[in-house]
């Protein structure tokens, strides 16, 4: 049974060869790239959101190169250890797929299906390209294309994020595995961007999610990250916002580094929807 939803009446959508379509009528094309754009004319702020070509190309060549490998075994052993046969496995801004899939591979004898959103058209054809047996859809953070309560676990990993929306996603008892910057994510790097360093806060971020969510585990992935080579130093700085916020001085100084060397920090989150709420849910 299909969990994806349609836009414009909410009815669930079926899936053909070419296209996603509704009993109503309403047909989306799947793109050549493998996505199918459920993002409605009036959910767009601009002509083009989300991130553009020249970051999303940057993190596909700096995440390829196995850098933050890391963090994709950490992602995978707090899934295994605390998640038990999921069937339905959503990214909410799961830019060009890069942990979706590694969380796939990880999972590939559950026979659990996949699905990554992000509002970046740009971004999903290089999802689309690169991993074709996951499901990608264009959606708004705010309007996810999936039914009420059908989601065991949803990824928002450094991405935009809605938690009335995600709680609206995930049947009760279902989990959302949050993952944010550590106190000194790149700290090296915002060194040489900044006059001045403000520690990230990660803790906040639970404030938003206390009353809808119970936090389950977390754990904080730390290493030192060694950049020995111009073309990675370039890549690490074109895949972030500092890339736009760094005056042009700053910017020329930083992409003329040869090798570079900076703390990374990811703070993981796992949180359970709270149980209780759904009138479907039983204690049989």
């Amino acid at each position: 049974m299909t969990i994806i939803q349609c836009p414009v009446c909410q009815q669930a959508l079926k899936i053909s060869s070419t296209s996603w379509y509704c009993e109503n009528n309403h047909q989306f094309d799947i793109a050549k790239q493998g996505y199918c754009n459920l993002l409605l004319a009036n959910q767009k702020k601009s002509a083009n959101p989300g991130d553009d070509r020249q970051m999303l190309e940057a993190r596909h060549r700096f995440l390829n190169t196995g850098f933050y490998q890391p963090v994709v075994d950490c992602m995978t052993e707090l899934v295994q250890q605390h998640i038990s046969k999921p069937r339905h496995i959503i990214d909410i801004g799961c830019g060009e797929g890069y942990y979706l899939s590694a969380l796939q591979q990880s999972l590939l004898k559950t026979g659990c299906q996949f699905y990554g959103t992000d509002i970046s058209k740009d971004a999903l054809k290089i999802a689309g390209r690169e991993h074709k047996s996951i499901s990608w859809f264009v959606a708004a953070a705010r309007r996810q294309p999936f039914l009420d309560h059908s989601v065991d676990l949803a990824l928002n990993i450094f991405a935009p994020g809605d938690f009335t929306e995600i709680k609206r996603l995930l049947h009760p008892g279902g989990h959302l595995l949050l993952t944010v910057a550590g106190d000194n994510h790149l700290q090296s790097l915002r060194e040489l961007i900044y006059d001045q360093v403000k520690p990230h806060q990660p803790e906040r971020f639970l404030q938003h999610v206390v009353e809808d969510f119970e936090l389950i585990a977390d754990k904080s992935c730390q290493f030192e990250l060694q950049l020995e080579d111009n073309s990675a130093v370039r890549n690490l700085l074109q895949m972030t916002p500092y890339y736009w916020q760094a005056d042009k001085a700053r910017r020329e100084s930083i992409e003329n580094l040869q090798c570079l060397s900076t703390p990374v920090n990811f703070q993981f989150y796992l949180l359970q929807a709270r149980q209780g709420q759904d009138p479907r849910i039983t204690n049989d």
